[in-house]
C-alpha cells in the first residue's frame, strides 16, 4: 500500500504533489490541524502570510490553504528558506548530515551562535503481519535534535555525555551550570538554557 497523491499549484504555477495518506494508519504531517503561517521567499526575501498553514514532515513542504478557492498549495526550499507555523520557525540551508540537505527544515529551537534544531520527520514504515500477505502501512514520526556550532552540524541524544562531547570547550563550567540550577539534559527547555550560557561565555573568535 502507498501514498496516494494528486497533483495541485504551487504558488509559482509549478506542480506539486499533495500528500495522500487513505487507507494508512497516522499522518504526514507535523500536525493535522491548519494554523497561521508565514514564509520567506527566496526570490525577493519578502515574508508572506497565510491563515491556513502547516508542515508535511513527509514531503519536507509547506502546505497551505488559499483563500480565493480553498485549494490545497505547497511550497518547498526551492522557493522559501524560512517559514513559520504559530510560534515556531522551520529554515533549511544548514549543512548536509544524515539524510538531510541542505535544503531540508529543521525546527529551529534555538538561533544564537550556537543552534539548537530539531528534525520532525515522518517516515512510511510497510510491515506484513503475521499469518497474513497483506502489507499494512503506517506514517512513524520521528524527532532527532542537532546542535549547529562554529558551522559544523552535530546529532546529540539527549544525555548529558553527548551534549559536554560537544560542547567540550566548557564541558566543566556547563556540568556545574546544569547541576546548580538542577537542568535536565533530556528537555528541550533546559538544553536551551544551556546553549545560552555557553554562549555567555565563549568569547567570539577575532578574523584574523
Amino acid at each position: 500500500m502507498k501514498a496516494q497523491g494528486r497533483f495541485v499549484s504551487k504558488g509559482d504555477g509549478q506542480p506539486a504533489l499533495e500528500t495522500k495518506s487513505s487507507g494508512i494508519e497516522g499522518t504526514p504531517y507535523l500536525n493535522d490541524s491548519f494554523v497561521e503561517g508565514e514564509t520567506k521567499s527566496r526570490q525577493n526575501g519578502k515574508w508572506y502570510r497565510y491563515p491556513k498553514a502547516r508542515f508535511d514532515a513527509y514531503k519536507n513542504e509547506f502546505e497551505y490553504e488559499q483563500p480565493s478557492t480553498a485549494k490545497l498549495l505547497r511550497l518547498d526550499a526551492a522557493q522559501i528558506s524560512e517559514f513559520k507555523l504559530n510560534q515556531a520557525t522551520f529554515r533549511c540551508g544548514f549543512p548536509p548530515i544524515d539524510e538531510q540537505g541542505p535544503r531540508h527544515f529543521y525546527q529551529v529551537l534555538y538561533d544564537e551562535r550556537t543552534k539548537l534544531l530539531k528534525n520532525n520527520r515522518t517516515k512510511l514504515i510497510t510491515e506484513t503481519e503475521f499469518g497474513s500477505v497483506v502489507k499494512a502501512s503506517k506514517f512513524v514520526r520521528e524527532e532527532e535534535l542537532y546542535i549547529v556550532k562554529e558551522g559544523q552540524i552535530i546529532r546529540i541524544k539527549r544525555k548529558k555525555s553527548a551534549v559536554l562531547e560537544v560542547l567540550s570547550d566548557k564541558a566543566s563550567m556547563i556540568a556545574e551550570f546544569v547541576k546548580s540550577n538542577r537542568l535536565d539534559y533530556s528537555v528541550e527547555s533546559d538544553l536551551i538554557k544551556i546553549l545560552e550560557f555557553y554562549d555567555r561565555e565563549t568569547p567570539v573568535k577575532q578574523e584574523k
